[in-house]
């Protein structure tokens, strides 16, 4: 089944006459009903919140983590994620500590209770994921995930250097 779309083909013949039309916000909005879909389950469930789920989700990723590569891949406020990360502390969840390579950096690493709630989180996560790109073929999967990736890289970069798009 082939579904229309009012959106055109080339970034060259697209001219946004609504917001509704702005790749960002289409993104954006997908992101909310994908985060409004998850939020209650996190909660009520596993009693986490999204910001914790992440910073939980990405130490697991690459233990030892520094906050300061969190705080840059979350683009997460640095006084919200120390307030994040205070937290998860405090129920046990994450250790934090210096940087042995550079004491003016913290290290996070989960604990055994927070691998646990890792474990039900990711499963859940997998659910999700799963169920939201249902519509799409395996091979779309792949090519939204490439896209994905170089739309993220190109505006982290852009974030980076302090550009604004298309200057």
């Amino acid at each position: 089944m082939e579904v229309e779309t009012k959106f055109k083909e080339t970034v060259e013949e697209t001219q946004i006459e609504n917001l509704s039309e702005a790749l960002s916000f289409r993104i954006a909005r997908l992101a909310a009903i994908n985060e409004r879909n998850g939020v209650h389950y996190f909660r009520k469930h596993l009693g986490v919140n999204l910001s914790e789920w992440r910073v939980i989700g990405l130490v697991a990723e690459s233990e030892p983590m520094l906050t300061s590569t969190l705080r840059e891949i979350l683009v997460m406020d640095h006084g919200l994620l120390s307030r994040v990360v205070k937290e998860l502390v405090a129920r046990d969840l994450l250790t934090s500590g210096p940087c042995e390579a550079d004491k003016r950096q913290t290290e996070l690493s989960l604990t055994p209770e927070g691998r646990r709630l890792h474990a039900q989180c990711i499963a859940f996560t997998i659910q999700r994921n799963t169920a939201m790109a249902s519509v799409l073929s395996p091979k779309e999967q792949a090519e939204l995930h490439r896209f994905l990736e170089l739309l993220i890289s190109h505006n982290a970069e852009l974030l980076k250097t302090k550009q604004e798009p298309g200057s």
